[in-house]
This record gives C-alpha cells, structure tokens and sequence, in this order.
C-alpha cells in the first residue's frame, strides 16, 4: 500500500479521519496541555462568532446553542483530563463530540485549499484538532489512564501532606 508520506498528502487523502494505522499517532497528542487550549480557543471563537450569525439568520439559536454545548463538552473533557478539575464528558456526548471536531477537521481543510495550504498556524490547529479526534477512539484509553494519573496525584498529595504535618510535631518532640 502507498501510504502519504507528508501531512498534507496525508489530511488531503483523508487519512486524520481514521488514524487507526499503525504508527499513525499524531505528534501533538502528548501536548495535553496544548489540547487543552486549544479545545477552549475552539469553544471562545463558537461564543463569539454564533450570536452574530443568529442575529444575521445564518444560524438557527438551537443549532448555535448545541454546538456551544458539544465544544464546552469538549472542554471540560479536556480540563478533566489534563487538571482532574470537573467532570470529563459524559459518554452519550461521545458521537456528538467526534462529530464536531470531525467537522472542524473538515473546516480546516476547506481553509487551506482554498489558501493553497497550509500557514504555520493552520497547520498547528490541524495537528491538534486531530490529536483531540484521536483520542476520543476507544483503543486510545485517554480517561483510563488518566483516571490512574489524577489518583496518584491525589494520593502523593496527602501523603505529602502528612509528611508536612508529622515535621513539625517531631520536631516539637525532639525539644
């Protein structure tokens, strides 16, 4: 099989709508951090561009409101995710939210054809949207291991806070 050998050969042919190829894992989906902000600029640019295309009747407020819910889904997932802060979203969301990013996959596209490819930026919120649509697969186990993650964490924290409440009173006793 002839597989893409550049990014774009690689999105034009459709191969970020399923990444299940081996060795296909996108080089942005360790960024947790970056998946995050990126999943919030997703859902600010939504807030501050729907209520203008309502007002202009370029979009039904129903279908504003949902998609809004769907991207703050995607958020709070990945809040959850990278800072144990909330809840992850709820897995009746699962398709809703697939689909979403899957569409802004596409929007990106649309973009670069029509800019003859890719800036750097472009690019960037490709490789990122990609790596949150990766690891919503199941195979990915994302909310899996990161539930080990944020219990560790917790742990470690209490147990380091025992430590540093032990101090003090060894130290009073050694007086």
């Amino acid at each position: 099989m002839n597989r893409p050998r550049t990014f774009m050969d690689r999105f034009t042919v459709g191969i970020w709508r399923s990444l299940t190829v081996e060795g296909d894992t996108p080089w942005a989906a360790g960024d947790y951090p970056d998946l995050l902000a990126m999943a919030e600029s997703m859902l600010a640019a939504r807030q501050k561009r729907f209520p203008e295309l309502v007002r202009a009747g370029k979009m039904d407020q129903s279908q504003a409101d949902s998609t809004i819910a769907i991207y703050a889904a995607i958020v709070a997932d990945w809040r959850w995710i990278v800072t144990g802060e909330g809840q992850g979203a709820s897995l009746p969301t699962l398709d809703a939210r697939k689909a979403a990013l899957d569409g802004s996959l596409d929007t990106i596209a649309q973009i670069a054809g029509e800019r003859r490819g890719f800036t750097r930026e472009l690019a960037l919120q490709a490789q990122h949207v990609i790596a949150m649509r990766w690891h919503l697969e199941p195979e990915r186990e994302t909310h899996f291991f990161a539930a080990i993650t944020h219990k560790i964490r917790a742990d470690l924290a209490r147990k380091n806070a025992g430590a540093a409440n032990a101090a003090p009173a060894l130290l009073r006793s050694a007086a």
